[in-house]
């Protein structure tokens, strides 16, 4: 997160930088402010992925992934979820509704024991 708010403020900094509503920006090579490739990301992230000393590359798919379970975990519906990520099938969304094991236990938690609906505790 550090080094994507360090992003963000050079791209503020930039006369290119705050007119694009993409995430990643080209902020050094041309064309100036626009999306980076594909290709560009997974090299940055490789390049990140070693500067921290990770045993493996992080990639795109990975905060793909990120992304995903994030929105699922936040109460996302299927339908939103497929949208945002511009899937042809809601069944290709399903994936990211894993739900984290705080909520499975929120979840269960929230049904009142039979006791519970008896006045009993």
């Amino acid at each position: 997160m550090h080094a994507y708010d360090q992003y963000v403020l050079e791209r503020m900094a930039l006369p290119h930088g705050p007119a694009s509503d993409f995430v990643l920006v080209n902020l050094f090579a041309a064309p100036l402010g626009a999306p980076m490739t594909a290709d560009a990301i997974t090299e940055l992230l490789g390049w990140l992925s070693k500067r921290a000393g990770l045993d493996r590359s992080v990639t795109p798919r990975m905060l793909r992934r990120a992304a995903g379970s994030n929105l699922g975990d936040a109460g996302a519906g299927l339908d939103e979820i497929s949208v945002l990520f511009d899937h042809a099938r809601l069944a290709s969304s399903e994936p990211y509704l894993t739900p984290a094991p705080d909520r499975l236990r929120s979840a269960v938690e929230a049904v009142p024991s039979p006791r519970e609906l008896g006045g009993l505790r």
